[in-house]
């Protein structure tokens, strides 16, 4: 579901959390992250980047997300 085309909130939500760790904590460039998304842009891929960055500061379940997941790789 998270590289599929769908636009839902929930599952839109979780897809650019899961790009912004990929950015984060890989040197995958944006147009190999928006291809490893099912083919997605590079400029999605900044937007969704850009997004989470500002919900970690505003939004604490983002924040819980994104740490709990960067525990669960070992990467902090």
């Amino acid at each position: 579901d998270i590289t599929g085309p769908s636009r839902r909130q929930p599952l839109a939500r979780r897809r650019q959390i899961a790009m912004y760790v990929c950015r984060e904590h890989t040197g995958l460039s944006l147009p190999r992250i928006g291809q490893a998304f099912g083919g997605r842009d590079h400029t999605t891929v900044m937007h969704a980047v850009d997004k989470i960055k500002g919900l970690i500061q505003t939004d604490k379940t983002v924040y819980d997300q994104v740490t709990e997941i960067t525990q669960q790789l070992g990467t902090t």
